[in-house]
């Protein structure tokens, strides 16, 4: 177990005396790590012959692991028993959302008894997230509540982490995603211990899929309001990454292509799944939003969105489109430069000028709202007695630690959720 700096996330990203992007004049010097993802299948058709990637990681015996929805519209064990050369041994479809621990506990239990040797994983990101937890079971013998709490990370605010890392070989995962949340990029779990009503993080290299298809064909029975609001999530990746203490200059190229796609394709997917041209655009721009950013910081609205899952039950798409905004207000002098740029961005989607000054806080509402969904708490039954319990769970995740504006303590995450509100 290791003890770190609160702005370690994965790897150790730029320093403050060798910050990755700075002011004209300053040094331009840091440190940037790869995860070990391997491949990334990517366009239509993509899904339909995984039998080489299966014999390039070496796996015979897959557990399916797909949301109980997907699996109704679609045959997946006959879908990718083909796809896999026949290697599917079993299928877990108990995922539900924000992974529950005692899911997790299951579906581990469930790779155990046929003998896989790899995960296939299908959905968004709550199945990819507990294939992820899966392999992490298999490999440290999870069993039990107190077995999986070892392997959380415990932050003490406001400079103080335990990240466990395991060491050992994980299952070989491949992942299907059909939506855009981008979990599957990352070697982070976010996991709900429902005893304790709180979203704990768990962070290995190792636990990132070995492979990723991205096949819009998928996508097309992914639910409009689902795909755009998860669409929403791959925007607060690039943006909080963009308005980042530690950017750095590969992230913020891929961020602000990634939000140049989303703004012009997002809107077209969301009217109309059988354009697959248009899907294509957003999944790369997902990817784009998440890549490296193990060497990024983020900030308030993922550490607020991830309490706002597990305590009232709000998809993560749904915790961007509501906490964004607030976010960015909230931190806008600290953020005048990022802001600037994304502001330019979503204007120039939107066919309109602004003052870069203002900030990119209501242009990114007024996004928000072009899609449909909601961006207020109190569109979605968030209520204001939920906020004191919301911001002391807040304050216990490490990535409210780097938000750029300093979090002086709850009274911050309470004056933001009411902003929000």
């Amino acid at each position: 177990m290791t003890t770190t700096p609160a702005t370690t996330p994965a790897t150790t990203p730029a320093t403050p005396e060798t910050p990755a992007t700075t002011p004209e004049g300053r040094r331009l010097a840091g440190r940037f790590d790869i995860i070990p993802l391997e491949a990334v299948l990517f366009g239509p058709g993509s899904a339909g012959s995984l039998t080489a990637e299966c014999e390039r990681l070496g796996v015979s015996r897959l557990l399916l692991v797909a949301s109980p929805s997907l699996a109704k519209r679609v045959d997946l064990a006959a879908r990718f028993n083909d796809a896999t050369g026949g290697r599917i041994a079993a299928v877990f479809t108990g995922v539900r959302p924000h992974v529950p621990h005692d899911v997790v506990l299951a579906a581990a239990e469930a790779a155990r008894a046929a003998g896989a040797d790899g995960v296939l994983s299908v959905g968004g990101g709550s199945p990819i997230d507990l294939a992820k937890a899966v392999s992490l079971c298999v490999a440290e013998d999870v069993r039990t509540h107190q077995d999986l709490l070892r392997w959380r990370v415990v932050f003490e605010y406001p400079d103080t982490v335990e990240i466990p890392t395991t060491t050992k070989a994980q299952l070989p995962h491949i992942a299907v995603s059909t939506t855009l949340s981008a979990g599957e990029f990352t070697s982070i779990i976010g996991i709900t211990d429902t005893q304790r009503k709180v979203k704990d993080l768990y962070i290995t290299p190792t636990l990132v899929p070995r492979t990723v298809v991205l096949d819009p064909e998928l996508a097309v029975h992914t639910p409009r309001d689902l795909w755009a609001s998860t669409g929403m999530r791959s925007v607060d990746h690039a943006v909080e990454a963009l308005c980042s203490t530690t950017a750095q200059p590969v992230t913020d190229a891929l961020c602000a292509d990634a939000l140049r796609r989303l703004t012009r394709y997002l809107p077209v997917s969301a009217r109309d799944e059988t354009d697959l041209y248009a899907a294509t655009q957003c999944q790369v721009a997902a990817w784009q939003s998440i890549f490296g950013l193990t060497n990024v910081n983020l900030g308030l609205s993922h550490g607020i969105g991830h309490q706002l899952g597990a305590r009232c039950g709000v998809p993560h798409g749904i915790t961007s489109c509501v906490m964004l905004p607030a976010v960015l207000e909230f931190n806008l002098d600290h953020t005048r430069e990022p802001q600037a740029r994304i502001a330019e961005i979503f204007a120039d989607a939107a066919g309109i000028t602004t003052d870069p000054a203002a900030g990119a806080g209501e242009l990114v509402r007024h996004f928000i709202a072009s899609l449909g969904l909601p961006t207020r708490l109190r569109d979605i039954g968030v209520e204001p007695s939920e906020f004191p319990a919301l911001a002391r769970d807040a304050m216990a995740d490490l990535i409210v630690a780097s938000n750029p504006r300093p979090v002086t303590g709850e009274a911050d995450v309470i004056s933001i959720l009411e902003r929000a509100y």
